[in-house]
């Protein structure tokens, strides 16, 4: 019997589900593997949304599933057109992306027994999964449906802070600790890739470390794209400003962050950190007494490993981040994990600022199909006021939306923006992603969380 578990059901449901399951599987695996799958019933139309019994593939990509010829041309008319050549590319890199996964050996456990994979199942291997940060430390989920152990985790900042032993909750010899008996070798000298990060960190790789570590390691995959990463002492010690966008789960681990004091040797990195929720976050820590400060989290790495310092701040303007138009605050780069540059207008503020301002900024997301998402034709079309009147009732939104934020960016050389929107933004997978393999109910492609980047603006770097 197939147990489903999966979005629809509450963390503390999958975990109990995957407990038992772990139990009856461990001392069998890999012989026995486990039967639960991600979603009740088998894929989905990518289309309807039902579910399907023969899969039926897009011609062009061979990734996205349809129940019928009529669901694969209305989705075709309705986005995939734009997706699909990234969706293709996305499918040629399947082999890259299990590569990267099988780097780890407790990877292979969370591989079900119909081939998907089951990320919260290598959890529960080590007895992380949870969402609360008092019993599983930096791993706590966040739960949308669950207030009390998400405003714990918002409170983490400024909290009781926990001791690396408490927050990481493994054992010592798998801990990325920032206090190391023995320091990494200086200057840095792995190459792009786990398995030699890994030896570099001297972690044994049956740590999973690299779970929570993909989010400092993807943050300096994205700064080593925008020509910001120097491994060297020589010259005069720098300052870096990084805006950080997105802030969320990321709320409960922040002292994993520090691990960039060691990737930055001789640089005093200021990390500032913009989300909806910081502003919440802020209240509820005076409404409690703790007299919460922007800068949450400070560490400098030892001298023998080139003596960078780190700062984290949280700040708590409005939810949504704009580039501001003064030049002397603007940052030295931006970052955005996971972003969604193509989900959410409010990218479209950041996207046209850093252009017009040259503000270099990168982004990563679980697929190149993702970033596919932005409409950077009907972006410049705005810019330039080339605008077609829209088809259909989306269009007409977008439009709507666009015309409000063109209004509010004010931006001043038109032709310059124009030209760069033109341009092309190739995706590059990201080797620190997180080492796991999505599953999508609707497409046979692969993805991860940060698992590929995309240098939306290169800008020009000051340091």
């Amino acid at each position: 019997m197939n147990n489903p578990v999966g979005p629809m059901f509450n963390l503390a449901t999958q975990q109990q589900l995957l407990e038992k399951e772990w139990n009856r599987i461990k001392d069998k695996f890999p012989a026995e593997r486990s039967r639960i799958v991600p979603y009740p019933g088998g894929p989905q139309c990518m289309a309807c949304k039902q579910l399907v019994k023969k899969v039926q593939v897009c011609a062009g990509c061979k990734m996205a599933i349809y129940c019928s010829p009529e669901c694969t041309k209305q989705w075709w008319k309705k986005g995939h057109k734009r997706q699909c050549p990234a969706t293709k590319r996305d499918g040629e890199r399947i082999p890259k992306y299990k590569e990267i996964v099988q780097q780890f050996p407790w990877t292979d456990a969370g591989w079900n027994a119909q081939g998907y994979y089951m990320k919260y199942l290598v959890w529960v291997q080590f007895g992380v999964l949870g969402s609360s940060r008092e019993k599983v430390g930096y791993w706590a989920v966040y739960e949308r449906t669950n207030q009390d152990t998400w405003d714990e985790i918002l409170d983490s900042p400024w909290g009781r802070q926990l001791t690396e032993e408490e927050g990481w909750k493994l054992a010592t010899k798998f801990i990325p600790s920032l206090a190391p008996k023995v320091c990494p070798s200086f200057p840095p000298t792995f190459d792009d890739n786990w398995t030699s990060y890994y030896q570099w960190r001297r972690l044994p790789i049956e740590s999973p470390a690299a779970i929570l570590l993909q989010w400092p390691l993807s943050v300096y995959a994205c700064l080593k794209e925008l020509g910001l990463v120097k491994k060297e002492l020589a010259g005069p010690r720098r300052k870096l400003r990084v805006d950080y966008i997105g802030l969320r789960d990321e709320f409960g681990f922040i002292p994993v962050f520090g691990e960039l004091a060691l990737l930055f040797p001789n640089t005093d990195l200021d990390l500032v950190m913009f989300g909806e929720h910081n502003s919440r976050a802020f209240e509820r820590a005076k409404s409690r007494g703790l007299a919460p400060q922007p800068c949450v989290f400070e560490y400098t790495a030892p001298s023998m490993c080139g003596g960078g310092t780190i700062r984290i701040f949280i700040d708590p303007s409005p939810p949504y981040y704009r580039p501001s138009r003064d030049p002397s605050d603007h940052p030295d780069a931006i970052v955005a994990l996971n972003a969604g540059l193509g989900s959410f207008i409010s990218w479209q503020h950041v996207i046209l600022l850093s252009i017009e301002f040259d503000i270099p900024f990168a982004v990563t997301d679980y697929c190149e199909a993702s970033l596919a998402e932005v409409k950077w034709e009907v972006l410049q079309q705005g810019v330039s006021s080339t605008l077609p009147p829209p088809k259909g009732i989306e269009l007409i939104h977008y439009h709507a939306m666009l015309a409000k934020v063109l209004k509010e960016v004010r931006i001043a050389d038109v032709e310059k923006v124009s030209a760069a929107l033109e341009r092309e933004r190739p995706a590059k997978l990201n080797e620190f992603m997180e080492p796991s393999q999505r599953t999508a109910m609707h497409s046979l492609s692969p993805g991860s969380s940060n698992g590929v980047i995309q240098v939306v603006t290169r800008g020009t770097a000051k340091v």
